[in-house]
C-alpha cells in the first residue's frame, strides 16, 4: 500500500464509519509515539496510521466469505494487494507501524539528501488539510462532513492529521522529485520516460451504441427492450462500416462526427484517453479487447446481452505518435515518472525506515487496538438471507 497516495480513499471511509455510529471519546494527549533523533511524532499520528491501516484491511476482509458487517473482522485472514496473507489484526498493527515509520524515514531522507521543502509547499498542504478538517473531503460537491468530527473522538488532533496526511504527502512528493526528477540524485532521463511510456501506455477511443430501447413511465421507472434482430443487424453493419472507414484512412474523430450526424446525436458519446490499462476504470471487456488489438486499428465489441447489450466501436491509437505531445505537459510527465518509479521509491523509503533506529513509546502505543474503530452495521435483509442459505 502507498500510504500517502490513498488519502482521499481513507477520508471517505472515515466519513462513513463516523456517521454510522457514535464513537467512544478518547482523551487527546500530547504523548509521543515514535521518534528518531530530534524528530518526534505524537500519539495521534500513530492512531491515524492505525486508522488508515484498519480501513484498508476492511476492504480486504470484505472479500472473505466469513466477513460480516455486524462482527469484528480482526481474526479473519486477509490478503493484501501484494498477495500477503495475514490475520487482520496482525496485518493492521504491522501496517500502522510501517506507515508511522515511513513519516520519519521521509523526513530523514530529505535531510540526508539535502532536499529542502519550500514553505509555500507546506503552507499549501496545511491549507488543504485545514479545509478537509473543517468541511470534509467532498465539500466542493456540497457534501459537508468535517474530518474533525470523524477523527477527534479517536484522539487525533488536526496537527496529527496534517502531519500524517497532507504534510507527509507533500514531503514525499518533494523527496521523490528530488531523487528522480530534473537534476535529482537518480534523475530519470526524458528518453527513459519516453521508452516507459511507449511500452506501458495505451491510447484509445471508443463510443457505445445501445442494442436496446429505453422507456420511462410516469413514475420514473425505466424499462429496456432489446432491439429486434433486424434492428441489431443494422447497428452492427453501421459500426462495421466505420471500422472499414478507419482502415481507409479516416480518423476516429471524423467517424464520431459522421455517426452523430447520421443518428441525430447532439452530445458527443465518445471517450478517449491515454493511460496504463491496468489502472483504468473502463470495463474489463474493453481492456481485454484493447490488449488484443493492433495499434492504428478499430474493432467492434458487444458487452452484455438482451436488454443490457451495448455495441462499442473501439479504436486503438499509435502510442508512439502520442509520446511527444503527451509528455510535453509537465503534469503528464510527472504522472508517468510516478508510475515508473513509485514502487522502487516505496521500497527505498521502507528499507531506509527499517534501518533507522527508531524509538517507540510502546506503553502508549499498546493502549490503542484496531478494534477501537469497529462500528457494527446490521446486514441488509438480502445479505442476511444469503448468509443463512450457506
Amino acid at each position: 500500500m502507498k500510504p500517502f497516495k490513498k488519502v482521499a480513499a481513507f477520508l471517505l471511509a472515515a466519513v462513513i464509519i463516523a456517521l454510522s455510529a457514535g464513537c467512544t471519546p478518547i482523551s487527546l494527549t500530547k504523548e509521543w509515539s515514535y521518534k528518531y533523533g530530534d524528530d518526534e511524532l505524537s500519539i495521534g499520528v500513530y492512531i491515524y496510521s492505525l486508522y488508515q491501516a484498519y480501513n484498508q484491511a476492511q476492504t480486504y476482509a470484505e472479500k472473505n466469505e466469513d466477513y460480516s458487517s455486524d462482527k469484528s473482522f480482526m481474526d479473519l485472514q486477509i490478503t493484501d494487494d501484494d498477495g500477503n496473507t495475514e490475520v487482520a489484526k496482525t496485518w493492521i498493527l504491522n501496517e500502522a507501524d510501517k506507515i508511522t515509520k515511513r513519516i520519519l524515514s521521509i523526513d530523514n531522507e530529505l535531510k540526508t539528501n539535502n532536499i529542502t521543502v519550500d514553505q509555500a509547499t507546506m503552507d499549501q498542504a496545511k491549507s488543504e488539510a485545514q479545509n478537509v478538517w473543517d468541511m470534509g473531503a467532498y465539500a466542493s460537491y456540497g457534501y459537508f462532513n468535517p474530518m474533525s468530527k470523524v477523527l477527534e473522538p479517536y484522539g487525533i488532533s488536526f496537527d496529527s492529521f496534517y502531519v500524517s496526511s497532507y504534510g507527509a504527502s507533500a514531503k514525499e512528493n518533494v523527496l521523490f522529485n528530488g531523487i528522480y526528477g530534473k537534476d535529482g540524485t537518480k534523475e530519470v532521463s526524458d528518453s527513459e520516460i519516453k521508452d516507459y511510456f511507449n511500452e506501458n501506455y495505451t491510447n484509445y477511443s471508443f463510443f457505445p451504441v445501445n442494442l436496446y430501447t429505453s422507456e420511462t413511465d410516469e413514475e420514473g421507472n425505466s424499462t429496456n427492450t432489446p432491439l429486434t434482430d433486424d434492428e441489431k443487424k443494422k447497428v452492427e453493419n453501421e459500426l462495421k462500416g466505420y471500422v472499414d472507414d478507419i482502415k481507409s484512412g479516416k480518423s476516429f474523430e471524423e467517424i464520431v462526427n459522421v455517426y452523430m450526424e447520421e443518428n441525430e446525436v447532439t452530445d458527443n458519446p465518445s471517450q478517449s484517453n491515454t493511460e496504463i490499462l491496468e489502472n483504468s476504470s473502463i470495463g474489463d471487456e474493453i481492456k481485454e479487447k484493447l490488449k488484443e488489438m493492433k495499434e492504428g486499428t478499430a474493432e467492434t465489441l458487444q458487452v452484455g446481452d438482451g436488454d443490457t447489450a451495448v455495441l462499442y466501436l473501439i479504436y486503438k491509437g499509435d502510442i508512439s505518435k502520442e509520446a511527444d505531445t503527451y509528455l510535453s505537459d509537465e503534469t503528464n510527465r510527472s504522472n508517468v515518472l510516478s508510475n515508473m518509479k513509485q514502487d522502487e521509491f516505496n521500497d527505498y523509503i521502507d528499507e531506509k525506515a527499517n534501518n533507522l533506529e527508531i524509538e517507540k513509546n510502546q506503553s502508549q502505543i499498546d493502549k490503542y487496538s484496531p478494534d477501537m474503530f469497529f462500528v457494527p452495521v446490521e446486514p441488509t435483509t438480502e445479505a442476511q438471507n444469503e448468509s443463512d442459505a450457506k
